[in-house]
């Protein structure tokens, strides 16, 4: 059954211990039953840049790769757009960003043209066929809502990644997303941030929409560490009326993925376009939130996964 993953692995790179990638990759295989995709947040890469400025993280994804088959499971691709030096916010020097895994023998990349880091990906409708400009491509990477603002009070942020797969026959898009923190000093910095997060949300939900507005059966997928929770402003803007949060669904005794000052928080989420509600569940096993005490964590944030049954079974718009 086609399988989407989330997992914020807490600024990894490839100089991780060994039993770190040891138990992420377990993680993944064990856990999540190795998903036909998998959207990480916080892969690293300290430099150096490239002369064009940029940081790639290959060799962390292929140390993740690695880890992956170790365990039992499949030699997993991956694609990200690497930022710009010191451009994206989170840990200094640590170049954080997100990227996808994906299993080739199971899932198809359409790779299209060579977006950069302050690139838009746009929208193109024809022949009944909807698909993206670029793949991968960031969705407006100069707002101010992701580069920062100093008039509102907003820093450098994380872009989220648009990708486009074809999955059973199926044309699928994936938004990989990883809003600014809830991390403040005062009540002012809070303030600001949650703005922050509720402009990202806005625009993120515009370009869905604006891909179901060509295609209202399109197979649309919006996950990642939203850094808010499910009944909050930043949800309810980026779920809108067209997308569904499938951590709605779970019992509210099983709905977390991380712990702060030990009270269980969700705040990584799977949204689904209706044409994928039928038959989808998502489950987080808790491989971080109820580790016992003095056990060293793979990540400080549960996955999430969800299955996809109706994916395959929709009329293919390839």
């Amino acid at each position: 059954m086609p399988a989407i993953a989330t997992f914020n692995v807490c600024n990894l790179s490839v100089d991780a211990p060994s039993e770190r990638l040891a138990r992420l990759g377990a993680i993944i295989v064990r856990d999540l039953d190795s998903p036909d995709i998998v959207a990480l947040q916080e892969i690293m890469a300290e430099g150096p840049a490239l002369a064009n400025g940029q940081v790639p993280a290959d060799a962390t994804y292929q140390a993740v790769i690695a880890a992956i088959e170790a365990a039992g499971g499949p030699c997993y691709a991956f694609r990200e757009i690497p930022p710009l030096a010191g451009q994206d916010g989170g840990m200094a020097g640590a170049n954080i960003r997100v990227g996808v895994l994906f299993d080739p023998a199971r899932v198809t990349f359409l790779d299209r043209g060579h977006a950069g880091p302050e690139d838009s990906v746009g929208i193109r409708y024809g022949n009944r066929q909807l698909s993206l400009t670029v793949n991968p491509g960031r969705i407006a990477p100069q707002h101010p809502a992701f580069v920062g603002d100093e008039r509102h009070h907003w820093v450098r942020s994380r872009k989220a990644l648009a990708a486009e797969f074809m999955i059973r026959g199926q044309r699928l898009f994936v938004i990989v997303c990883h809003f600014k923190s809830m991390r403040s000093n005062t009540r002012h910095e809070e303030h600001y941030a949650k703005k922050q997060r509720h402009a990202q949300a806005e625009i993120i939900h515009g370009f869905a929409a604006d891909l179901l507005a060509c295609d209202p059966q399109a197979a649309i997928v919006l996950l990642g560490d939203l850094n808010d929770l499910p009944d909050s402003k930043t949800l309810k803007l980026l779920k809108g009326e067209q997308f569904h949060n499938l951590l709605d669904d779970l019992p509210r005794g099983q709905c977390y993925t991380r712990r702060h000052g030990g009270e269980p928080q969700a705040l990584d989420h799977i949204l689904i376009s209706f044409a994928l509600r039928r038959g989808a569940v998502a489950r987080i096993p808790h491989r971080h939130s109820d580790v016992a005490t003095g056990q060293a964590p793979a990540s400080d944030h549960d996955p999430v996964v969800a299955e996809l049954p109706a994916l395959g079974c929709l009329a293919s718009s390839a």
